[in-house]
């Protein structure tokens, strides 16, 4: 099992490097670095955030968090407003330019993973599984959080 699972982690982690590789290509036509494009990925597909959860989701200091952010503001990519609730506290959300920015990206990524389908043929079973390890890794992810 463990034979298994040691090469189940390396498969997936060349799968998501190439694929991630692919996406980020469409990044060198814009002035962002990997950590921003994280920062604009988790707003995008999480929703607004408060300045402390986006630190806490990508496992980095609130300094750099504060730095990420600054630099988005400014090339507009996201939005950030005081709270209703709490005057202290920021929320943060992407822009209509930064979702812009991530949908080109997925369209990339898309167009991957539809000449791989393409060349391997269609499996629906395949597909099926990987939504299933999706799932289950997202149960398991989930669990594992203080």
């Amino acid at each position: 099992m463990k034979k298994t699972s040691v090469e189940l982690e390396k498969t997936l982690r060349d799968i998501c490097f190439k694929i991630k590789i692919e996406g980020r290509k469409v990044l060198k036509r814009f002035d962002i670095s990997s950590a921003q494009f994280d920062l604009l990925q988790l707003l995008y597909f999480k929703g607004e955030k408060k300045l402390s959860d986006i630190s806490k989701k990508l496992g980095v200091t609130k300094s750099t968090t504060t730095g990420l952010i600054k630099r988005l503001l400014i090339q507009e990519l996201i939005e950030k407003k005081q709270s209703d609730e709490d005057k202290r506290v920021y929320n943060v959300k992407i822009s209509k330019k930064g979702s812009e920015i991530i949908e080109e990206v997925i369209d990339r990524r898309v167009d991957l993973i539809r000449k791989i389908t393409n060349k391997m043929g269609k499996d629906d079973s395949f597909i099926e599984k990987l939504i299933e390890l999706d799932k289950t890794l997202n149960e398991v992810v989930e669990g594992d959080e203080v």
